[in-house]
């Protein structure tokens, strides 16, 4: 009867399981949630610009989770979002800017999203402009930023650019 019973319960319990998904139904799942993605996230990059050109840094730095790491074109890679707005506030120190972000592409599986998209930048030099600093704009490239789900808000938990513009050719040494 014990056996019987235990059986009965097992049985029950498969039926109330889940089913696998299907690499079809998860192909459409994903599909669905990128799109749902990728609208979330070109409206995040257009408050990260506008942040960006007011001089907002403590809005800009918001972009990110804490533990975030951003890798800007041609510097070090800035670890968590303290330093992220540290170095925020240092560039927005040198001038001001303007910028567009168009999201290209997302892939979102669940609480995850990866977007890639392109960046127009200009700056204005400041009287605090490092020499020279001017003549790197404007710029343009790409980038990636995964993001993470907190709360319902997407945040960039890894943040890639890269710079479409040709690195200066180096300074030849006098001997």
């Amino acid at each position: 009867m014990i056996r019987r019973l235990a059986a009965v319960t097992l049985l029950a319990l498969a039926a109330c399981a889940p089913k696998a998904e299907t690499p079809e139904q998860m192909a459409a799942r994903m599909k669905t949630e990128s799109d749902s993605a990728k609208t979330a996230l070109q409206a995040a990059f257009n408050r990260f610009c506008r942040n960006w050109t007011a001089g907002r840094a403590d809005s800009v730095a918001m972009f990110y989770t804490e533990d975030a790491v951003a890798m800007y074109p041609n510097e070090q890679a800035v670890k968590g979002r303290a330093a992220i707005l540290a170095e925020l506030i240092k560039d927005l120190s040198y001038g001001t800017y303007q910028c567009s972000l168009t999201v290209t592409g997302v892939e979102a599986n669940g609480p995850l999203a990866v977007a890639w998209y392109t960046y127009v930048e200009n700056f204005n030099p400041g009287p605090h402009a490092p020499p020279g600093m001017a003549a790197m704009f404007p710029d343009s490239g790409y980038s990636v930023t995964a993001f993470r789900k907190v709360n319902g808000q997407w945040l960039g938990f890894v943040d890639i650019g890269v710079s479409s513009r040709a690195m200066p050719a180096p300074v030849a040494k006098k001997h």
